[in-house]
């Protein structure tokens, strides 16, 4: 599913200290046994630059790199000190009025490549949440971590009963055009999911450098903007 590109075709923002990227899906971060990493095509662009944290490999969005060690010490900073702020942007199941909240629940890393909510050894795990669109069978949110914990965002919507679409890790299931197409008729073929990964963007990021106020956001990839076109056409 992964396509084809290089780190021109992703950048938000760069400078001679920074690259902000728009990772797309299908790729991990960090090398891994599934293949090249953004890390891989990174360092072909700039063999100095480093990703200064990580994105899961299906979620897509805004991602730092540092050209320099000084400027990769500086995000770190930010990140490990609460300065930076995130914004992702999640497809849930069901249609509900949220009001901003924090979700404040521990989670402890299970052993099965999961987060698991654990009010005994878990660390503490806060993420501010808020609806954006409601439709009749889905609602697009907002979430900021304020901490980082390992799967924070899906572990914490999953929790409150709102997993994220296509997350099936968490209990999520995907959107087919005939949950939200009335008269919708199916052809001979198997009807295909419109989206067919955890349905999350790493959307915007904010915080201060040298001096500079950046505040990047990074648009939706093809999957995430013609589900939302669909959802507003036919699930209102």
């Amino acid at each position: 599913m992964l396509k084809h590109f290089t780190i021109p075709d992703i950048i938000l923002f760069e400078d001679d200290q920074l690259l902000i990227l728009n990772k797309p899906p299908y790729i991990t971060s960090e090398k891994d046994n599934t293949g090249v990493s953004l890390s891989d095509i990174l360092k072909r662009y700039n063999p100095a630059a480093m990703l200064c944290h990580r994105l899961d490999r299906e979620t897509s969005g805004v991602i730092i790199a540092a050209k320099t060690a000084e400027a990769y010490r500086h995000i770190s900073m930010g990140l490990e000190r609460r300065k930076i702020a995130k914004t992702y942007h999640a497809l849930i199941s069901g249609a509900h009025n949220i009001e901003e909240q924090i979700a404040n629940t521990p989670i402890s890393k299970a052993g099965n490549n999961k987060a698991v909510v654990d009010h005994i050894k878990g660390k503490q795990a806060q993420t501010i949440i808020k609806g954006i669109e409601v439709f009749r069978h889905y609602t697009l949110v907002a979430a900021q971590p304020i901490t980082g914990r390992f799967h924070q965002i899906r572990i914490h919507l999953a929790a409150a009963g709102h997993p994220i679409v296509a997350d099936n890790i968490y209990g999520g299931t995907p959107i087919f055009l005939s949950d939200i197409k009335r008269k919708y008729k199916l052809s001979d073929e198997e009807e295909q999911p419109l989206m067919k990964r955890t349905a999350l963007h790493a959307r915007a990021i904010e915080f201060e450098f040298e001096g500079k106020d950046l505040n990047i956001t990074a648009p939706y990839p093809k999957d995430f903007e013609s589900t939302l076109k669909l959802l507003r056409k036919y699930d209102v």
